[in-house]
Formats: C-alpha cells, sequence, structure tokens
C-alpha cells in the first residue's frame, strides 16, 4: 500500500487457511444392502429382502427393516450406535419410511419412535412419533436435526409398538447420518 501523502510504502502478508468440510455418512449398512443386519441391532424377523418378505419392498435396493405387521402385541427394534465428531457443524439424520395399516380412524394405536440415546441407554430425545394414523401409500423422506449431539456417542433407535390387534407395518430403509 502506498500512502498518498509521503509516498512511503508498506506491505502485510496474511495467511489464509482453508478447510474442507464436504459432507460425510456415520452410518454402516444404511440400506440393509449386505443382507445382514451388522452393525445394526435389529429384533429377530426384522431384516428382509424383496424376495424374502411378503408385503413389503425395499425403497431401493432389496434390503429392508420391517418393523411389526403382526397384528398382535408386539415391539420391534433397529438401532445402531455412532460417534458424531467433534467440530462439526450440522448432524442431520435422514431415514425413509413406508407405513401401512389394517386399523382405521383417528387414533393410534400402533407406533414407531424415533430416538437419540446415549452412551448407557438412557433416551435423550424422541426426534419423531410415527403412528397407523400416517399411513400412506410409498415411502416418505424423514429428517432430524442432530447437531446438538455432535462430540458425542449416541444410539440411533428406532421403536415400533404394536397393540392386540388389526396390524401396523413400519418399514424403513435407506437410514443415513450426515455430518459436515
Amino acid at each position: 500500500m502506498t500512502d498518498s501523502v509521503n509516498g512511503s510504502t508498506n506491505s502485510k502478508t496474511a495467511s489464509v487457511s482453508v478447510s474442507s468440510s464436504s459432507p460425510s455418512q456415520l452410518l454402516g449398512n444404511t440400506g440393509f444392502e449386505s443382507g445382514s443386519s451388522s452393525p445394526w441391532s435389529m429384533s429377530s424377523g426384522t431384516l428382509c429382502s424383496n424376495s424374502g418378505c411378503s408385503g413389503e419392498v425395499a425403497h431401493s435396493g432389496s434390503w429392508f427393516a420391517w418393523l411389526d405387521g403382526y397384528g398382535t402385541t408386539h415391539t420391534d427394534t433397529v438401532s445402531q450406535s455412532v460417534a458424531i465428531p467433534s467440530g462439526k457443524t450440522s448432524a442431520t439424520l435422514s431415514y425413509y419410511l413406508h407405513i401401512d395399516t389394517a386399523e382405521s380412524g383417528s387414533t393410534a394405536y400402533d407406533t414407531l419412535k424415533v430416538q437419540v440415546l446415549n452412551s448407557s441407554g438412557s433416551v435423550l430425545a424422541t426426534l419423531a412419533t410415527f403412528s397407523n394414523v400416517n399411513a400412506a401409500t410409498g415411502y416418505a423422506v424423514h429428517t432430524a436435526n442432530l447437531t446438538p449431539y455432535i462430540g458425542q456417542t449416541v444410539t440411533i433407535k428406532f421403536t415400533g409398538s404394536e397393540d392386540s390387534s388389526l396390524q401396523t407395518s413400519f418399514v424403513l430403509d435407506d437410514i443415513t447420518l450426515t455430518v459436515q
């Protein structure tokens, strides 16, 4: 820079650091396409394939998780523990859910809770609750903000609970946790 009054010149050097914050996905086996539940913990009979489970299909690929659908008192769970690294600015859970039911009316008889738990298994938050009332054709994508849990190891847990009569099926696929 040159001073216009006396013509003296000085300069300044500064360093700039640029960091990449491209999004990354943290969950394993997001579409269950390995044909195995790992690293998910799943109730027996929950892991399904298009060819092995009649009546429901995957959102993409050929594997999915099918919670409930028995028409009797039943609870199914699907969960995975994940460390959300410090230094991230956002964390978003995304999942595809299809609900079908034999229930009718506007009373919630069968429910699916989407929760985040701490490493001791205590519920930190219920991110969403769905029921037979939310039944619809096809899959719908849902998201939840997990930014408050950056720097923690948490468990993402889906719990389907069915009452004593009339089935409700909660079908999950393509579950991701993206951070940046």
